[in-house]
């Protein structure tokens, strides 16, 4: 930093260049600002998401009203400037409903807000211009910087000149210099640094190509250009290229990320930790297109790795069943996606089970997905009672295989739908292990008690063999499959307990089978069996133990 800027206490360190060739940027400062899909990013502000875009405005009653997490710039948002701490919306701008000359530029309300202890690394945010000027510029490149802003005191010393000398030019116009307050030194190079700055600006509107311009890209280019003129190569020697693929709330302020990089998992995360400090909880670091490494960063999470494996392990396609090696799996503290497979999961996906796994449900949420589950379920047995009687190839097909059969089909169709992209979560896997076997003598007297489906009239093979698919299909895959993405379950040689989605199918298996005509049986034979199938469902990850325990319970109660 130039000696004129360096406040008094460092003004005797080595003299530094007054301005540096902006031109060509130098080899070793690293490029940390990218664009793509219309947004503007910087590695060192992952929580930040930029769009300029001409002509872009809203008015001030929808800026007030804007979804959380919005900062608009000089002219964005149709109104006056406003501060919305309770919200997370901000409006800074000095053009509509304020006396100009008496309040700060967009750029200088930019550094007023972290100054003021805006947490920008706490929550995503989205970043609205319309324009590409120096103000507008300025202003987003200390929001992109704020982290090092608020750190080093040296580098707002070296930026502040420029805030203030464009923040007067923007409010009095030219000649009013000595509003700045600034030492004629000081003045001189703030002067120069904005003309190097507003040069490629005032060419292209010189050359009338100025509403041509992509506006996303100059702004990066000027954003490259600042940091040629603040930072010293040796000031970004510690920044490295990590790109930040999806995030996820962990509760209590806590994050996990799941990034990009060419470097190892405790190097990504020394650089993770500068950006999101104490709140990173979770890493999980692409190392290829289909391969991860996990990291627990925070100790004192509610739940370690453990918990995220079994949850990514029932979601993955890719993984392979309980008793399979190519599982997601390690330590505690560190471990990896399946080896051979490798996942089928996106970053969007990981992350979600992540904040899944330590942000649990709350009540409200469970209760919906329980309501939601139980007339979605109500639907399906409905749809199926609806035609009597079916014209197949001519003949009329008698009303307990019909309904049977649509039952059949319509929840085949619903458990496919839904357990497609989480096969495990949903039972569509062969089973593992041998643990759903010590349910059968619990299975065999729920169905003794009348809780087999056995049909009213004289049944036919077609219709013996239906319905206990129709039933597992229905009750122990779909129903149970969407409440297990609400509520812990069992797992292949785990601890042995009674899940709420098994009590909940069984209890609506056995209000189904008091109410189907096409059924005979007792409420409470069918629940004691519902909770057997659901049991073995879970301890085997599949649904084939909870079809077969059935089957063999309709055959034992024939038989009796």
């Amino acid at each position: 930093m130039p000696p004129a800027l360096a406040p008094a206490a460092v003004r005797a360190r080595p003299a530094q260049p007054a301005l540096r060739d902006v031109s060509a940027r130098p080899a070793r400062l690293p490029n940390r600002y990218r664009t793509r899909d219309g947004v503007l990013s910087c590695l060192e502000a992952p929580t930040l998401a930029v769009r300029v875009e001409r002509g872009f405005s809203v008015t001030a009653a929808a800026a007030r009203s804007h979804a959380p997490g919005a900062i608009f710039l000089d002219g964005a948002a149709q109104g006056p400037p406003f501060v919305d701490a309770g919200r997370a919306v901000y409006n800074l701008d000095h053009h509509e409903g304020c006396v100009r000359p008496f309040t700060l530029a967009t750029c200088e309300q930019a550094m007023v807000l972290l100054r003021r202890g805006l947490d920008l690394g706490r929550r995503d945010w989205t970043v609205y211009a319309n324009d590409a000027d120096l103000d507008t510029v300025l202003a987003i490149w200390v929001l992109l910087n704020h982290l090092r802003l608020g750190a080093d005191d040296t580098l707002r010393a070296a930026i502040m000149p420029l805030l203030r000398l464009e923040g007067c030019i923007d409010a009095h116009g030219l000649g009013k210099d000595d509003l700045c307050a600034l030492e004629p030194e000081q003045l001189a190079l703030a002067h120069e640094r904005m003309a190097r700055l507003r040069e490629k600006e005032l060419s292209l509107k010189a050359g009338g190509h100025w509403e041509q311009v992509d506006l996303l890209a100059y702004v990066a280019d000027r954003l490259r250009a600042l940091d040629a003129l603040v930072y010293s190569p040796e000031q970004l020697d510690d920044v490295e290229e990590i790109e930040e693929l999806a995030r996820a709330d962990l509760g209590n302020g806590s994050v996990a990320v799941v990034c990009r990089a060419k470097q190892g998992i405790y190097e990504v995360e020394t650089q993770l930790r500068r950006i999101h400090g104490t709140r990173l909880g979770v890493i999980a670091l692409q190392k290829g297109p289909t391969c991860y490494s996990l990291r627990q960063v925070d100790p004192a999470l509610g739940a370690d790795l453990e918990a995220v494996y079994s949850r990514l392990n029932l979601v993955d396609p890719g993984s392979g069943g309980g008793r399979s090696a190519d599982r997601w799996g390690g330590s505690p503290e560190i471990g990896g996606s399946p080896r051979l497979a490798g996942t089928r999961l996106a970053p969007g996906e990981i992350a979600e089970v992540c904040g899944r796994v330590h942000r649990k449900p709350g009540a409200r949420e469970r209760l919906a997905t329980i309501a939601t589950t139980g007339l979605a379920a109500a639907l399906l047995v409905l749809a199926a009672a609806v035609p009597l009687r079916l014209e197949v190839a001519g003949a009329k097909m008698e009303p307990p295989l019909a309904m049977a059969g649509l039952l059949l089909a319509f929840s085949a169709w619903a458990l496919l739908g839904a357990g497609r992209r989480a096969p495990g979560l949903y039972g569509l896997r062969p089973p593992s292990g041998l643990d759903a076997w010590a349910l059968l003598p619990l299975a065999l007297g729920g169905a003794l008690m009348g809780g087999a489906w056995v049909p009213v009239s004289m049944p036919s093979a077609a219709l013996l063999l239906s319905l206990p698919f129709a039933s597992e299909l229905l009750f122990r895959g779909f129903v149970h499959g969407r409440l297990a993405s609400s509520f812990a379950i069992q797992g292949v040689g785990g601890p042995w307990f009674v899940s709420v989605p098994v009590l909940v199918s069984a209890a609506l298996f056995a209000l189904c089978t008091t109410l189907l005509p096409i059924v005979s049986g007792s409420a409470a034979g069918a629940f004691v069996l519902g909770v057997a199938a659901g049991m073995a469902r879970e301890r085997s990850e599949s649904l084939i133990p909870a079809v077969a325990l059935h089957a063999l319970g309709m055959g034992a109660l024939l038989l009796l």
